[in-house]
């Protein structure tokens, strides 16, 4: 595919199920999770551990103060410990857990869930606002995954993972309704399935695959154009980050492999690296 780059390992932690990079611009820091273990990294300085499963971890409007998805809904964590629940609409329901978020341009949460077993339909799509509450914004999800917004906030993208697309809504900032559901990227003629997925600020898509070994950029008309080839096949998702917002971060597992797998793949479960020639954009906050 033309636009062909590589990623290199740019830092092993010897993760499970790495998932959700996010660069924080004020910390100048790149935090991760490792689902399983309820690990949060914060790259350069350590980790600390929640209750597990924690599916991802954001920044927030109070520096000292992380927002996290995890097994009964969404919180926030500071001093290494859990401080506050937000919500909890999955507690009590131990088949199934959140998984992917990201905070929209005004400050909200929304994030996903998904069934271990990967029940169809069993997941769904929550918005938190400010005030806390909470919306369900979409049902009969499967796996709730990539999620992020156009450079003018006016669209939204959103991956449910065994659809093999990245859908895309018409997005209204100002009340966090989604509207005009529709097919952006038909990903079913590449291996893997979506995952995670961050846009840039040209208004490309980066789309991690899943057992496909790669990072695929779609252009705004949801053509292919560039395509990041790693190392190991389990790849859960992609930030921009660094001083200048032009390095690509890729966070990858071990879920799944077998031994033989396992040994063909020594660098499964670490973060990559790539230098894509594009920039990312600031992340946004949730608003506390």
């Amino acid at each position: 595919m033309p636009g062909d780059l590589t990623a290199e390992v740019w830092l092993d932690v010897s993760g499970v199920h790495l998932e959700g990079v996010v660069w924080d611009d004020v910390a100048g820091r790149l935090r991760f999770v490792d689902i399983p273990r309820g690990r949060i990294f914060e790259a350069g300085t350590g980790w600390f551990d929640l209750p597990a499963p924690v599916t991802a971890v954001h920044p927030t409007t109070d520096p000292a103060t992380l927002l996290v998805a995890d097994g009964d809904g969404m919180a926030l964590t500071s001093g290494g410990a859990l401080t506050e629940r937000l919500a909890a609409p999955l507690a009590g329901r131990p088949e199934i857990r959140m998984n992917d978020g990201n905070v929209d341009p005004a400050g909200r949460y929304l994030a996903g869930s998904m069934a271990y077993d990967v029940t169809p339909g069993a997941g769904a799509l929550y918005r938190l606002d400010a005030d806390r509450s909470l919306h369900t914004v979409l049902t009969g999800v499967t796996i709730s995954n990539g999620l992020d917004w156009s450079p003018d906030g006016t669209l939204c993208y959103f991956v449910d993972s065994p659809t093999r697309r990245v859908d895309v809504f018409d997005y209204d900032v100002a009340t966090g309704a989604l509207s005009g559901r529709r097919t952006f990227a038909d990903t079913s003629d590449l291996p893997g399935i979506p995952d995670g997925l961050t846009v840039d600020a040209d208004g490309g898509v980066w789309v991690a695959f899943w057992g496909g070994s790669r990072v695929v950029r779609y252009d705004t008309g949801g053509r292919a154009d560039h395509t990041v080839r790693l190392p190991v096949t389990q790849v859960t998702s992609c930030a921009f980050g660094g001083p200048d917002l032009d390095q690509l971060y890729i966070s990858t597992s071990t879920e799944d492999l077998t031994p033989d797998q396992l040994r063909d793949q020594p660098a499964a479960g670490a973060i990559f690296r790539a230098e894509p020639g594009r920039r990312g954009r600031p992340v946004n906050r949730f608003v506390i």
